[in-house]
């Protein structure tokens, strides 16, 4: 079993604290369940994939893709545009 130095641990932190900088300028999204709505995460601009995931509120697990759960341009009205 490996123990944990002091080098290992501030090199730790100074990576979570550079993650969290970098977080600082993302755009920061809700994930909420399909069925119940209760919210079941964060997901960030720059987050891309799957997730797996278990809804606190009704229990259900569920496997997200989060290109579904980005937020949509609104789409052009009829008269909106010129042609």
């Amino acid at each position: 079993m490996r123990v944990a130095t002091t080098f290992d641990l501030k090199k730790r932190k100074a990576l979570a604290d550079r993650s969290q900088r970098e977080a600082d300028n993302l755009a920061e999204r809700a994930l909420r369940c399909p069925v119940c709505g209760f919210k079941i995460g964060v997901a960030y601009s720059d987050s891309t994939g799957h997730i797996r995931t278990k809804c606190q509120k009704c229990k259900h697990i569920w496997v997200l893709n989060l290109a579904y759960f980005r937020r949509q341009r609104p789409r052009y009205q009829k008269g909106d545009y010129k042609s």
